[in-house]
């Protein structure tokens, strides 16, 4: 791990660099940076935000971000749950070779239970688009919503409430809640008017890595920059890893969730 530490930490020296100048290219912490440096992925609060942190200094000091990390996969790897193992010190060879039903099962509900999940995810997908195209569950625009919205707003003088009005389609709405707040994440509880929403995710400030899963399954991971607009249509729950939340901003339909000025790793969670 410390191999890791000082490629980077010769490619920064040699461009001069010190570690407030790579913050302040970065937006990681310095405290991260060193810990990099030092090889103690424990500082860091997850495996998955040490994979960024890494490609996000690679970059910044001229290397190779893809090939370090291809070379040093293993060390963002989660560890794997070891099975117990039952040893029969003087038991015939024999009965060592005995059929054991529950181990067989336990070794096959993981992938079971992962095949189900894109499947139920594919069914949700072609589900969702099938009703668009018939015209079933159509989604206005959002310059449609917008407008709604404007004229909404002219209209009536309401107070905000913690329900937020995403958009509107004959009178209906999506709606989401804050259900929990904390430092590390933010969960939301959403009713959205048809089976499924859209979340868009953009870029205002510099930059900022994600990583979204969407339904449970991994969806996309990315050093996004400014400018940068991703969409995602869930059926169910997202969940939004960012490494700098200040750059980066959350649309639910149309409608941006309240700003997060935390300057460290945050996961917002949104769920029917």
């Amino acid at each position: 791990m410390n191999e890791l530490g000082d490629i980077l930490k010769n490619a920064r020296l040699k461009k001069g660099m010190t570690l407030d100048d790579l913050q302040e290219i970065t937006k990681i912490r310095t405290r991260y940076l060193k810990a990099i440096e030092d090889g103690d992925f424990n500082v860091i609060p997850a495996l998955v935000y040490a994979k960024g942190f890494v490609k996000s200094y690679a970059e910044a000091v001229g290397l190779d971000a893809g090939e370090l990390l291809k070379k040093y996969s293993y060390l963002f790897e989660e560890p794997k749950e070891k099975d117990d193992v039952v040893q029969h010190v003087n038991a015939p060879v024999e009965k060592e070779s005995s059929f054991d039903l529950s181990a067989l099962l336990k070794r096959l509900i993981k992938p079971f239970i992962g095949v189900l999940l894109v499947c139920l995810f594919a069914f949700g997908v072609y589900y969702m688009i099938n009703q668009i195209n018939k015209g079933l569950a159509p989604l206005p625009s959002t310059e449609q919503s917008a407008n709604n919205t404007t004229n909404k707003s002219q209209n009536q003088n309401n107070d905000n409430t913690t329900s937020n009005d995403v958009y509107s389609n004959n009178q209906k709405t999506t709606t989401f809640n804050l259900v929990n707040s904390t430092k590390s994440e933010v969960d939301y509880k959403v009713s959205p008017v048809a089976d499924s929403y859209k979340v868009d995710l953009s870029i205002p400030g510099e930059k900022c890595w994600v990583s979204v899963k969407v339904d449970g399954v991994n969806t996309y991971q990315y050093l996004m920059t400014s400018g940068m607009v991703k969409t995602f249509d869930v059926k169910n729950n997202i969940e939004i890893l960012m490494g700098n939340p200040p750059d980066a901003k959350i649309t639910v339909d149309g409608k941006e969730i309240p700003h997060i000025d935390i300057p460290a790793p945050v996961t917002v969670k949104l769920e029917k």
